[in-house]
């Protein structure tokens, strides 16, 4: 209890010490509005009440719905709810209400009882449109919940919930404000009113005196205060300060993958064609220009000189031996975060249809859930991550340059070397080669590429690669190369063959073959990276 009490007067006395500043910055920025002219006040805070409508408009005709990215079943429900029809129409009418608001704040200059009332309505017609765009937003939730409660959890619906009123909140300020101006006395007196209303002017002595009673008045403030931190406080930070946990799966511990059988496959010989040479007494093979194996029949033949079969176990679900880490954290999810870097195209076929169908391969041949969409990362935010449960791997691409400062370098550095977390790299062609060593030289000073060797865990486990990695394009190459940390863990994975290409949509022309071994490739390159990261920060997988 007495724990308890020290720290309620340590939140009282923090919270008188906000409330008395945030009185004094009140005090300030009215004595400095006051000098500016009425009525360019009234144009501002009537062209900013226009914009927000504007951006209303926008949200509820497909806006909201697309910064989403949900799937295509979830927007078939909101049609059919008639929540998209709904949407369209009170888009014209936030139009129509930002256009009114447009002439309120050419009506400011015009000192007459008609302008004022054209004020009125503006901010009255604003007030109106902005809750029902708050209500058919909050409406998208609970409609998506009730259509599929597995697809969109309570979870989800909460989430978006917090957030829709948090940014209406940040709205609400700007229009308060201009609503107290529209009731003050001496405003309504400048544009023709004899006998104006004075209750505007009992809300700014109120809030500048704290009122007859003022510790009612600080008790509320008080009470408010607590609530809208605790509200919205984790939002706040997860938006500005700190990037969301990544934490892998919880499970018994075992493999996901078991009886791993690898067998040479014997190849026909063609037979030898013998020639008698009529000038020797020897017998000699002559080879015509059409027997000559090529090129891509030799990597062929390699890639086909083993076939890995493997029998998929422990598919997820609850108890022990299920598929995931001991110290997972329950119905996680695994996630594929992008880097983002300047000077080239980090977004190549990023999202659907290519980095998520390696997801959803990884989901289907594992059990374990995965994140509904990719995401992407600026490189300063990955010191934003809690410790111990920043992203295991992080993936790069591309086709031109990549350009990094030297504080960018050294969060790569600390992020691969300290948390134990791993670059994975593909090469998509062009110049995308010199520009991934130009970086990791800067990253790894005294540190090179080295070719991954084919019995490395890595194109082991839970498929196997006999041959290494296998080429697909090689746009700078036939092998994999990689930077080892002194402990032997590899930080670098750096595809040189374009493996993204063979996971999108179509392949890229690759055969079935090809796009189910660049599938699996990717599969265990996550897969040693979870491992990796777990033993480093937990003990042995």
């Amino acid at each position: 209890m007495k724990l308890l009490e020290t720290f309620l007067c340590a939140v009282e006395r923090a919270h008188g010490w906000l409330a008395g500043r945030l009185v004094r910055l009140f005090s300030v920025l009215w004595r400095l509005q006051s000098r500016i002219p009425t009525a360019l006040r009234f144009a501002v805070g009537f062209t900013g009440l226009a914009l927000v409508l504007l951006w209303a408009a926008h949200l509820v005709s497909g806006g909201y719905v697309a910064q989403r990215e949900w799937d295509e079943a979830f927007v078939r429900y909101l049609e059919n709810a008639g929540h998209i029809a709904g949407g369209d129409r009170l888009h014209w009418a936030c139009l129509a209400g930002a256009a009114l608001c447009v002439v309120a704040s050419v009506f400011a200059f015009i000192r007459r009882r008609f302008a004022f009332r054209v004020m009125e309505a503006a901010m009255a017609a604003y007030a109106a449109l902005s809750f029902l765009t708050f209500v058919w937003i909050m409406k998208c939730g609970p409609l998506l919940n009730a259509a599929d409660s597995k697809a969109f959890s309570t979870d989800e619906r909460n989430g978006l919930w917090v957030g829709v009123i948090f940014w209406s909140l940040m709205t609400l300020p700007w229009a308060g404000l201009l609503l107290l101006a529209l009731v003050q006395r001496s405003i309504r007196v400048r544009y023709g009113f004899k006998s104006p209303s004075a209750w505007g002017e009992g809300i700014l002595n109120s809030i500048r005196t704290g009122g007859a009673d003022r510790r009612w008045r600080s008790s509320i403030y008080y009470a408010l205060t607590i609530f809208f931190v605790l509200l919205f406080g984790p939002y706040l930070v997860f938006l500005w300060g700190w990037e969301e946990p990544y934490s892998l799966p919880k499970g018994g511990g075992e493999q996901v993958f078991q009886e791993v059988v690898v067998k040479k496959v014997q190849k026909k010989k063609k037979p030898k064609k013998l020639t008698v040479n009529p000038w020797s007494p020897y017998i000699l093979e002559r080879m015509n220009i059409d027997e000559v194996v090529t090129l891509q029949e030799l990597e062929q033949e390699t890639r086909d000189t083993y076939v890995a079969q493997q029998k998929a176990v422990n598919k997820g679900g609850k108890g022990k031996g299920t598929g995931g880490w001991p110290e997972g954290v329950e119905n996680s999810a695994i996630r594929f975060i992008r880097l983002q870097y300047r000077g080239g195209d980090w977004d190549q076929d990023m999202g659907k249809g290519a980095d998520y169908n390696l997801l959803i391969r990884f989901h289907e041949w594992t059990g374990m859930k995965i994140a509904k969409d990719t995401e992407s990362r600026e490189i300063m935010r990955l010191k934003l991550f809690p410790k111990k449960k920043a992203p295991p791997f992080v993936f790069m691409t591309g086709m031109k340059g990549i350009s990094i400062s030297d504080a960018e370098a050294k969060a790569l550095r600390e992020y691969c070397q300290r948390e134990g977390g791993m670059l994975f790299i593909d090469n998509g062609g062009g110049s995308f080669d010199g520009a991934v060593r130009n970086m990791l030289r800067k990253v790894f000073p005294g540190k090179s590429l080295r070719d991954v060797p084919n019995d490395d865990p890595i194109h082991q486990r839970p498929y196997m690669f006999p041959d290494g990695a296998p080429p697909f394009w090689h746009h700078a190459g036939y092998r994999a190369m990689g930077i080892r940390d002194d402990d032997g863990r590899l930080m670098v994975y750096y595809h040189p063959g374009d493996v993204n290409d063979a996971w999108k949509d179509g392949h890229s022309g690759a055969s079935p073959e090809v796009a189910d071994q660049a599938y699996k490739l990717g599969v265990n390159v996550m897969f040693y990276a979870f491992n990796q990261y777990y033993r480093r920060h937990y003990g042995d997988d």
